[in-house]
């Protein structure tokens, strides 16, 4: 007579050989005849679920672990099917039942760390890596994993010495070398994103992440025209990657490649539908309009927004009548601005828009930001370019006539709330202004938004108390058209300045907004503005001390007038003095 036993070795024999329907039938007599066999539902879901019925698996599992509460075999397998069908919590909390029974099950705390971390649950997953490379020191992807994850906690240093013992224990693991390069890139070791980037690509020639990073690398050590190619290579592997596109459109405009940038970035516009209207008009091809209204939609951004209305004239001279839909502390200043074109506020929800008013006599649309791809697409294309912001000119007149005991009204802004990158101290720079300032007799007034406490109280800045940067762009624009001079670092200040056509110096990071270009003292989009470079990322030292040098220069333009009239200075510095361009000249040099 046959046992128990005896059927289990004959099920596990076809179980062996892929015949599992009569492993499966033996398996179910087994527990027909002894409902408490462990290894009967052990060997019968293994059958079920390689017979593709992972709950009938994972049911079998169940009344194992109902029988042999510390099988730790049961419930690593149980974490696999959970994990398979996409319960992942289910698994992460059966890996840890099965870690109670047998601490040094490795697979098991490797498995749970790979679902901590999908779960976001770094910190848990950080000591979960650990653990395996303390018990592997030899397993290369354990290192990897663990600088992976100390990486998105932003353990950078941590994170490079784990992913350094990875990569000398698996040389050509891609894993290591990307995971580098993004913790390079998260410390600013751009040179050594650039060299892990290539690594990848050898290992895996069609990674497109590794061209990016190549790429995106030389963009920002300053050569753009170094990205190129391989962006283009990456494209090559992904067509349709619209953020590649971008990248390169980017790199293009910054080397003034303006025809190749803008089409690039015409894909990614081409990908979104704005939520204004969204499809109720067709997308405006470039062509005339000669009845009806083009509807032209800024998108979130103040400096965005006030650099793409200055091509609404051109589509004005055009015959192309336009609404306009901006940011609501725009609307005032646009309105007296564009003369002809209808501006509306944007609505803080696109469901508010009213979108059957919008686009009631509007026969097309565009994004703001699309519109240089058909107005400026080569160099002589700005030549039509004019300062075309229109301050209040009652605010503007009562301004001047506050600070009118000034010989020079110097309008200063000093920090971005978006990027620490672009931002310089007050005291930093206001230090650096004093010689030249004191010599032209000038005054320094706050442009800047935002302004705190210890700002506020720094002596020799006055504070327009009556205007809000923030809130009351109309009256901003009447503050900054009343200076004489505006000394900025690269925020929405600048902009207004340069739509104004106010004279100004803005002061650059190494690594500048594609719109300021990678090099030379001016920018085709605002004529009355000079720009200074930082030439070493991050040092302003350099900057600083030829926007002093300039300053002074105007300081002894004022010290020779001066002493030319008696003593009497001129009220007309800006408009006659040869250090400081006329609204609509280029900024010469001091």
């Amino acid at each position: 007579m046959a046992t128990t036993g005896d059927v289990l070795r004959l099920a596990a024999d076809h179980h062996t050989a892929g015949r599992l329907e009569e492993a499966m039938a033996l398996y179910r007599l087994v527990l027909h005849v002894d409902p408490v066999n462990i290894d009967g539902w052990r060997l019968l879901g293994k059958a079920v679920v390689k017979a593709g019925d992972r709950r009938a698996g994972l049911a079998c599992l169940r009344r194992l672990i109902a029988l042999c509460p510390a099988d730790a075999a049961a419930f690593a397998e149980c974490a696999t099917l959970l994990a398979d069908q996409g319960e992942e919590t289910g698994a992460v909390a059966a890996c840890g039942m099965a870690l109670r029974c047998d601490p040094l099950m490795v697979q098991v705390a490797f498995q749970r760390g790979m679902l901590l971390y999908r779960q976001g649950s770094l910190r848990q997953a950080e000591a979960a890596f650990r653990t395996v490379a303390l018990l592997v020191p030899d397993l290369a992807m354990a290192h990897i994993n663990h600088g992976a994850v100390l990486h998105a906690l932003g353990c950078q240093e941590a994170a490079e010495l784990s992913l350094a013992r990875g990569r000398r224990l698996a040389p050509e693991a891609v894993e290591a070398v990307l995971n580098s390069a993004l913790v390079a890139m998260a410390q600013g070791r751009l040179s050594d994103v650039e060299r892990h980037g290539r690594g990848v690509t050898v290992l895996a020639p069609d990674s497109v992440q590794g061209y990016a990073l190549v790429a995106n690398a030389r963009v920002h050590q300053g050569r753009p025209q170094g990205g190129i190619a391989p962006y283009s290579r990456a494209l090559q592997i992904e067509p349709d990657n619209s953020g590649l596109r971008v990248n390169r459109g980017v790199a293009r405009l910054l080397l003034g490649e303006m025809a190749g940038g803008w089409d690039d970035l015409a894909a990614h516009w081409q990908s979104m539908t704005p939520p204004e209207v969204g499809d109720r008009l067709p997308r405006w091809s470039g062509a005339a309009i000669p009845a009806g209204r083009l509807l032209v939609v800024g998108q979130p951004g103040v400096g965005d927004e006030i650099l793409f209305a200055g091509l609404i004239p051109d589509l004005a001279e055009a015959g192309i009548a336009c609404r306009l839909v901006c940011d609501p502390r725009l609307v005032s200043l646009l309105r007296r601005s564009l003369s002809g074109t209808e501006v509306v506020a944007r609505a803080d929800s696109p469901s508010a828009m009213a979108a059957p008013a919008l686009a009631m006599d509007s026969v097309a649309q565009v994004q703001a930001s699309d519109l240089p791809r058909y107005l400026r697409r080569r160099p002589e294309d700005f030549d039509r370019q004019r300062p075309y912001l229109a301050a209040d000119p009652h605010k503007l007149a009562a301004l001047r006539a506050r600070h009118s005991d000034a010989r020079l009204r110097v309008g200063l802004s000093w920090r971005s709330v978006a990027s620490e990158t672009r931002s310089l101290g007050l005291e930093q720079l206001a230090t650096a202004l004093a010689p030249g300032l004191a010599a032209a007799g000038g005054r320094l007034i706050s442009l800047q938004y935002g302004v705190d406490d210890q700002e506020r109280r720094f002596a020799g800045l006055f504070h327009e108390a009556s205007i809000d940067p923030s809130s009351d762009l109309d009256g901003f624009a009447a503050l900054v058209a009343a200076m004489d001079l505006v000394i900025t670092i690269d925020n929405t200040t600048a902009h207004i300045a340069g739509g104004l056509g106010v004279p100004g110096w803005v002061l650059l990071p190494f690594m500048p907004a594609w719109f300021w270009g990678v090099a030379g003292a001016t920018t085709p989009w605002y004529p009355t503005l000079r720009l200074f470079r930082q030439a070493t990322p991050g040092d302003w030292t350099g900057v600083l001390a030829e926007v002093s040098k300039a300053l002074r220069s105007i300081g002894a333009c004022h010290e020779g007038e001066v002493s030319g009239m008696d003593g009497k200075a001129s009220d007309a510095v800006g408009k006659e003095d040869p250090s400081l361009p006329m609204a609509g000249e280029r900024m010469r040099g001091p």
